[in-house]
């Protein structure tokens, strides 16, 4: 043994078993919540699959720039969150989901106030729609009607 330096004592005792299992739930609830990440991940890799002949229907209908076309993306995925979130949700969970209503309001209004086109608000409508996440629909005056989930 070196100069100067002291024997390590043995730690026994209550205080030294508590920390012992304190250490040992932290290391399951570790386990349990890196296997619910796997298990959730997977489960959007399946949605993108499931969902994917959706998106590209919806690009090929309407002409978007490139910026909408990331937009689009951007939402198809935002939307795949949603329903892998929101998948196995009680009743009372699925009120914390928020809910936009339109009753006959004209698309004019919300392209004349935003940078985002005509085609893009289409599109992303009819993807909410093929995504399960809306009821909307646009008649030939361009009114919207229907429900969306906000995401």
């Amino acid at each position: 043994m070196k100069k100067g330096r002291k024997p390590k004592k043995r730690k026994r005792g209550a205080a030294s078993r508590a920390r012992v299992r304190e250490n040992l739930v932290h290391e399951r609830i570790s386990e349990i919540l890196w296997h619910e990440q796997e298990r959730r991940l997977h489960r959007l890799k399946e949605l993108e699959e499931e969902t994917r002949e959706c998106y590209e229907n919806v690009l090929e209908r309407y002409p978007l720039s490139n910026a909408d076309r990331n937009e689009l993306e951007r939402e198809w995925k935002l939307g795949l969150n949603v329903i892998a979130n929101y998948e196995d949700a009680t009743p009372e969970e699925l009120l914390d989901l928020g809910i936009a209503t339109y009753n006959s309001e004209p698309i004019s209004e919300y392209i004349e106030g935003s940078e985002i086109s005509e085609a893009s608000w289409r599109a992303g409508f009819d993807l909410a729609n093929a995504l399960g996440l809306a009821f909307i629909t646009i008649d030939e005056a361009g009114n919207i009607n229907g429900e969306i989930i906000e995401y």
